[in-house]
């Protein structure tokens, strides 16, 4: 018999829209700024605002990962910026180290302090996103999570969980370089249940760690030894220049032919020097027994597209002549004067 309306998921299916804004509202956009070989180097990821209860005292802060914000220095150089959902929109907030910073390489999360002045009015209007042990779940369970990917406004993806191997989860949902330090959320309940870190793309999974293991951690210095051998590939955050704006004083007459692309403009260009890398890298220098390394090995280096992209993070490898100048005349050399303006700013 049909009626009007019908409840089928136990009620879980009804959740309010408010939940679902305070979840998106907790998730901040990271920058750190650290000075590498005379360069200020920029890196960029995601993270979430929370709130710790350690030793009977809470403290207010934000979690990301350890490859966004691995070091006391790149914490205090950093700020988190909520509600930046679209572009120049959001408001700042500094990262105090000094209040708290724990962290820990294996299980790749860092949580950093703020200042409780610096959140009053900020949390009349954000609600901190607790870090809890995770619901049961299972195997093709649907999981969010939101994301500022590429430094670009917050983002979202939705897609089901592959496998839970303690201390991680696995799962489809897509992610981009920046994404780094996301909550992975329950579609059902709206959860938090892991903090995004890296994945593999040959193997097509994202992977977090669980947020019953990151407390396990903070609270006890323990956690599930991995069991898993698996070789993950994705864990490059944007490290790139600076820009000119949030250069320091010394740096400001750097001119544009001695900076360093970034990962992130060597990942695009990756896809556009496909039908020659290997001639581009003789340009630019890359040894022979390099490039050979990197064509013969289909293990490591799956699709052309990843040779590519190799071949460009081998030439950055060689130091100070890895600059957009040299890239320009390496691209023009070989007539392509486009990809040298679209990618190097050349006039």
């Amino acid at each position: 018999m049909e009626r009007d309306e019908v409840i089928i998921s136990n009620g879980n299916g009804l959740q309010t829209t408010q939940m679902l804004s305070d979840r998106i509202m907790a998730v901040c956009y990271i920058e750190t700024f650290i000075r590498t070989a005379g360069r200020v180097r920029q890196k960029r990821g995601s993270g979430f605002f929370s709130k710790l209860s350690l030793d009977g005292e809470d403290v207010y802060g934000v979690f990301t990962n350890n490859h966004v914000l691995g070091t006391i220095a790149e914490a205090e150089n950093a700020d988190a910026w909520f509600g930046y959902e679209e572009t120049g929109g959001g408001e700042k907030v500094k990262l105090r180290p000094k209040v708290m910073f724990r962290t820990d390489k294996e299980l790749d999360y860092t949580f950093v302090g703020v200042n409780k002045q610096d959140i009053d009015e900020l949390q009349r209007r954000i609600q901190p996103m607790l870090l809890e042990p995770e619901p049961a779940l299972k195997k093709d369970d649907a999981v969010f999570i939101f994301q500022h990917p590429k430094g670009r406004p917050k983002e979202y993806s939705q897609e089901n969980i592959l496998n839970i191997e303690k201390p991680y989860i696995y799962y489809k949902a897509d992610t981009e370089t920046g994404s780094s330090g996301s909550p992975v959320l329950t579609t059902v309940g709206l959860k938090l249940i892991a903090i995004h870190h890296k994945g593999s793309e040959e193997l097509s999974y994202n992977k977090g760690t669980l947020s019953s293991e990151v407390l396990m951690h903070l609270e006890k210095g323990t956690y599930t030894k991995p069991s898993d051998t698996v070789s993950d590939s994705q864990d490059k955050e944007i490290f790139e220049d600076a820009p000119p704006s949030k250069r320091l004083k010394s740096d400001q007459e750097d001119s544009l032919k001695n900076s360093v692309p970034s990962e992130e403009v060597l990942d695009d260009l990756s896809q556009d020097i496909i039908p020659f890398w290997k001639r581009l890298g003789r340009n630019l220098k890359v040894p022979n027994a390099k490039l050979d390394e990197i064509q013969c090995d289909n293990i490591q280096y799956p699709g052309v597209k990843e040779k590519a992209y190799q071949m460009l993070m081998a030439w950055t490898d060689q130091g100070e002549s890895a600059t957009l100048s040299e890239l320009s005349r390496a691209l023009q050399a070989l007539g392509n004067k486009r990809l040298a303006q679209k990618y190097c700013n050349t006039l």
